[in-house]
């Protein structure tokens, strides 16, 4: 009973400002659950915690669970119109008989009222589902939509803002080709006054072309007369040169045989050099050896006079 499916629920009824109006709402009695629980059963609803409180519009689910647990409890006695009382008039047999008849019609009805229920409940089970896969369908395509409206938003801002920068843009080329048309004028004035400046400049330069064609011609004469005579020049010179060579190469033979007499004294005063060294050791050692036989001369007469006077101390 307790875990039925909350779809039942209204929107307006779950969550939000809503559910804190049903908060402040007074507490509800057991006589309002037994009234909707019965308005649900002659209408072919099962009474639940949910549809109680959607009828009744507010409503703890605790209270309405304890007072639901009460009709239930009920409900039997209810049904059968207080078992156990006969009826009256009756013979008790037939009383009995009638009572069981009664309790069983009754117990008949109420199966066949379960059955009845449970197969709505499961229908009505089944539509809740179809409606909230449908609610939950309907709410991605709205958010679908949703968010397509905002691309499109956003790209229609995009849009104005660019068609905003192309106008900005549009109107800074319109004054640029404005400027760009007056520049192109003023510089066409200009180049009509450089054309006229030009065509003087051909004149005069016609003029300067036909004075150095001129001065071209008289200076092609000169320079034929002193090619001439340059080449005149040049033979002389070319003469002379020989003639130089000529000398050259004299010169150049008698300075070959210059070096030649010039080795042949090199070789000369080495081979003198060398042999002067030779008689200055010659000669040293001449000298030397002259020395020491000095020495030995001076040495032997020293000796000999050393002898000789005694000899001439004994004769006296």
């Amino acid at each position: 009973m307790t875990t039925e499916n909350s779809s039942e629920v209204p929107r307006g009824i779950r969550g939000g400002a809503d559910s804190s109006i049903i908060r402040r709402a007074p507490r509800i009695s057991g006589d309002d659950v037994l009234r909707a629980a019965d308005d649900l059963v002659l209408e072919g609803l099962r009474p639940t915690i949910d549809r109680v409180r959607v009828r009744l519009g507010r409503g703890s689910p605790n209270t309405i669970q304890e007072h639901l647990d009460t009709w239930w409890t009920k409900l039997g006695a209810r049904l059968r119109d207080i078992p156990g009382q006969e009826v009256p008039g009756l013979p008790e047999p037939v009383s009995r008989a009638l009572s069981g008849l009664w309790n069983q019609a009754l117990f008949s009805a109420r199966e066949s009222l379960d059955q009845s229920l449970g197969a709505r409940e499961n229908a009505l089970n089944e539509r809740e589902s179809h409606f909230a896969a449908r609610e939950q369908k309907l709410l991605e395509k709205e958010s679908t939509i949703a968010a397509r409206a905002a691309a499109h938003e956003e790209g229609l801002t995009l849009a104005r803002d660019q068609l905003a920068a192309s106008n900005q843009r549009a109107d800074r080329l319109e004054i640029s080709v404005q400027a760009r048309e007056a520049d192109v004028a003023r510089l066409q004035r200009k180049l009509d006054e450089c054309e006229l400046e030009v065509g003087m400049l051909r004149e005069k330069f016609e003029l300067a072309a036909e004075a150095h064609q001129r001065e071209r011609l008289k200076l092609e004469e000169r320079y034929a007369a002193a090619e001439s005579r340059w080449l005149t020049e040049v033979d002389r010179a070319r003469q002379q040169a020989k003639q130089l060579e000529r000398a050259a190469k004299e010169l150049q033979t008698k300075a070959v045989q210059t070096q030649a007499q010039h080795d042949g004294l090199q070789k000369d005063l080495l081979k003198a050099r060398t042999e002067l060294r030779k008689a200055t050791v010659f000669r040293s050692k001449l000298e030397k050896r002259l020395e020491s036989l000095s020495q030995r001369s001076e040495k032997s007469q020293a000796k000999g006079r050393a002898k000789s006077r005694p000899t001439a101390i004994k004769g006296t």
